[in-house]
């Protein structure tokens, strides 16, 4: 069963559904969303504790999220430095969550019709006309911590996530793709197909 098809299964019921969105995704070591809404008492040491100013607390009042901790990749993705997962009081944050493979955000997905090398190749291989200039992107593999476990680039050009993807969005902080980047990051735990991820993204760009 493809990721696609393990999304759109998920149950449409879930009370926080509205709560998610792509780029947007709660600190490394976070438990589940139900559960996070419930343990954090918005204290904001986790913010605090960030080095790199990328943990910032929310402002919409939907679901009671106001005040609650986020990241967001559109802005800055999280370096997993994990200073964030030792000062939770509650447990909303894992404490025992140290190594950056343990962060579990979300996943990473990309836009095929817009990526950059996708697009190279769909030229070279003659699948579609070239408009303009071409060019090879790196951005989202020399972004990543955990390059070539995480990210890899198939046959030299095509980059391709693994299972071993924490969610950080550093790819997608970095990738150059304009107005909408060509790179995603699905939050932990998303539960609606139609409602969040990455089938809001696409249905927003027209795909």
């Amino acid at each position: 069963m493809s990721i696609w098809e393990e999304i759109k299964n998920i149950l449409n019921n879930f009370p926080l559904k509205s709560s998610y969105q792509i780029n947007r995704m709660r600190p490394p070591g976070s438990c589940d969303e139900q559960m996070f809404m419930k343990l954090c008492v918005r204290c904001a040491r986790c913010v605090e504790a960030c080095p790199y100013r990328v943990l910032r607390r929310s402002s919409a009042t939907k679901n009671g999220e106001i005040g609650t901790p986020y990241i967001y990749a559109d802005v800055a993705g999280c370096q997993l430095c994990m200073k964030c997962t030792s000062v939770c009081p509650t447990g909303a944050i894992d404490s025992s969550t140290v190594e950056m493979q343990q962060a579990a955000i979300g996943v990473a997905r990309i836009n095929e019709d817009t990526c950059m090398n996708y697009l190279y190749s769909k030229v070279e291989s003659g699948e579609i006309e070239p408009t303009g200039s071409m060019a090879i992107c790196n951005s989202c593999l020399n972004s990543c911590p955990l390059r070539e476990e995480a990210i890899y680039l198939k046959d030299g050009i095509i980059p391709s996530i693994t299972e071993k993807c924490t969610g950080c969005g550093l790819c997608v902080e970095r990738c150059p793709v304009k107005p909408v980047k060509a790179i995603a990051v699905i939050p932990k735990g998303m539960p609606d197909a139609e409602t969040a991820g990455y089938f809001h993204y696409l249905k927003r760009i027209g795909k």
